[in-house]
């Protein structure tokens, strides 16, 4: 089954609202053994009719988000109408249960919204439980189109509750389970992985092999045709990478550490200097980690570092703020003032100003603390780009934190 996604929305186009759809509707897709071939994205209006026919020409199941909504430019309900030949009809029952939402919340009800009650020809209609635009499904002959709602959080349970199910149920008889087992590596750029691994699993059988490249970091993709092969491929993949694989699938640096630090019943503190409080903010990001986060200190100036984590100021003379020195006696004080099991800290030059040719943008040193053992100092020479430089300075600072946990 060939499978396209069309994204309607201006908004997207002019970079005003990130698309997150494809991501979450592939990922989704994929579990059912089902890949999308294409996207597209195109403005409210007429280009969404263009883009559905050329599709049609394609596809066998189209994903159309977005143009639901009742003002001009939604019209990618009338636009599939056009394409597959159905005539438009309303239900009194669907603009019932708007004009009950609207009452719910004080609101008065248009005349605009009656368009929202309007259902292909033999359409299913999917309930949308957070907004008033319902989804629809449509058919003709190969060709199926889902209609989902723009915003993500009306689209997401909508196809998870309501067109999920559907979908399984229809083609039951076409649709087989996808095996893929992704590896996410800290510290190892793509081809290096490619020459360590790939001409090894590929000689296992007829095993996909991607990557996913971001600063710092590569995601090693692995699909076979059946479990038993990926999870072999996966195997071989280990025990070549070994352990700057931080997790497996969709798991992110921050869940894996409050994953491990919850299993192991062990706390944890934070010492934020160049990286602004990232670090702390992403572990709070997690559910849970309210059971293994302590203290977060963002010691930006020498003065707090020296009031709140006890950093010698002779140290931060002789030394510098950016120094093995500096890192190392951070982490111990944030160790001391938390009574956590285990502190970071970071400090370093996140630019693209303040480097010197001794201590250059990008420097930045780990101190990684821990109630047992010497205390861990690493150094780093990051990305000069700042927002780039936090990202990866915070990823290696949850990295020693698991490292550590495990």
């Amino acid at each position: 089954m060939r499978v396209e996604v069309i994204n309607t929305g201006t908004e997207l186009l002019l970079g005003q609202v990130t698309n997150t759809h494809l991501g979450f509707l592939a990922q989704s897709l994929f579990s059912l053994g089902l890949r999308v071939e294409r996207q597209v994205t195109v403005p409210d209006g007429l280009a969404i009719a263009e883009a559905f026919e050329e599709a049609m020409a394609r596809a066998d199941l189209i994903l159309v988000t977005g143009g639901l909504g009742p003002t001009s430019d939604d019209i990618t309900r009338e636009a599939v109408a056009e394409a597959f030949g159905k005539k438009l009809i309303f239900h009194q029952e669907i603009l019932d249960g708007i004009a009950a939402k609207f009452a719910e919340r004080k609101f008065v009800m248009n005349e605009l919204q009656r368009s929202q009650a309007m259902v292909h020809e033999g359409g299913v209609v999917l309930q949308n439980k957070f907004g008033t635009a319902p989804g629809l499904i449509v058919e003709k002959g190969k060709n199926v189109a889902i209609l989902l709602p723009g915003p993500p959080n009306e689209l997401r349970p909508m196809w998870e509750n309501e067109a999920l199910p559907w979908l399984k149920k229809r083609f039951a008889d076409q649709l087989t389970l996808g095996h893929e087992i992704t590896l996410r590596i800290l510290g190892m750029g793509e081809t290096r992985v490619q020459i360590l691994v790939e001409d090894e699993v590929k000689a296992l059988g007829p095993v996909e092999v991607g990557y996913c490249a971001r600063p710092g970091e590569v995601d090693l993709r692995l699909i076979a045709p059946d479990q038993a092969l990926v999870e072999k491929a996966a195997a071989l993949a280990r025990a070549k990478v070994g352990d700057l694989i931080y997790t497996e699938g969709g798991e992110t640096m921050e869940q894996t550490v409050v994953r491990l630090a919850r299993v192991a019943r062990k706390t944890v503190a934070t010492a934020d200097s160049c990286t602004g409080g990232l670090v702390a903010n992403r572990i709070t990001n997690v559910s849970h980690s309210s059971e293994i986060f302590r203290y977060g200190w963002v010691t930006y100036a020498n003065e707090a570092k020296m009031t709140e984590l006890g950093v010698p100021a002779e140290l931060l003379e002789k030394h510098g703020a950016v120094s093995e020195e500096v890192a190392k006696a951070m982490a111990e004080g944030a160790l001391r003032g938390s009574g956590a099991d285990i502190a970071v800290a970071v400090t370093g030059i996140a630019g693209p100003t303040g480097g010197t040719p001794e201590k250059p943008v990008g420097l930045v040193y780990f101190g990684l603390a821990k109630k047992t053992g010497a205390t861990q100092v690493l150094q780093k020479n990051l990305s000069p780009q700042r927002e780039t430089f936090k990202y990866m300075a915070s990823q290696i600072a949850l990295d020693l934190v698991r490292r550590a946990l495990v």
